[in-house]
């Protein structure tokens, strides 16, 4: 292991959510730095007596359309507004908790890329760049139905981003079929 990685709070802690991702006895840790993005308010139930599958969206998620700058990628053709921006979704067999666990794990394990959220059909990361530290979005979204992943990498800020993000989700796909068992 690169000794640089050991001095970087932010590596070390990337590592560690990959490593933990990895072994599944991942619980919310570091705090606050996963959130659940369906967890129960105050006051509500926490849904653990509804059947499997009973909070899961009716209907195929809509990721955002990317913005008409050639800065972001999309798997939904519908949110392409520009040539460029389309890619295909990628795809997964079996189950969707452990195909999102793969992908949470691929998506960490890239160069400046933290998973910020993860839930059972979504996964969202922040990836920062290297030199001037310019931060990505990226978005993940299992469609049980069609056994795939949609994704959208977007820049947050400026017009171009040198294929950034393209190169981003390709190696994100490589990763997680590489990791398919």
């Amino acid at each position: 292991m690169s000794s640089s990685i050991l001095h970087d709070p932010a590596a070390l802690r990337s590592l560690l959510l990959v490593l933990l991702l990895a072994a599944g006895v991942l619980s919310a840790w570091p705090p606050g730095s996963i959130r659940s993005a369906h967890a129960a308010q105050p006051g509500q139930p926490d849904g653990s007596d509804q059947p499997a599958g009973a909070n899961l969206p009716v209907g195929p998620v809509r990721l955002p359309a990317c913005p008409d700058r050639p800065n972001c990628v999309i798997t939904q053709a519908e949110g392409a507004v520009r040539d460029g921006q389309y890619m295909e979704p990628l795809p997964f067999t079996g189950d969707v908790p452990p195909a999102m666990r793969r992908l949470a794990v691929a998506l960490g394990a890239l160069p400046g890329c933290t998973v910020t959220e993860m839930d059972g059909l979504t996964v969202r990361a922040q990836c920062r760049s290297k030199v001037f530290g310019f931060i990505d979005d990226v978005v993940c979204v299992a469609d049980p139905e069609a056994s795939v992943v949609h994704l959208r990498s977007a820049a947050r800020s400026g017009w171009w981003d040198f294929g950034v993000n393209r190169d981003r989700a390709e190696q994100l796909r490589r990763r997680f079929l590489g990791l398919a068992r």
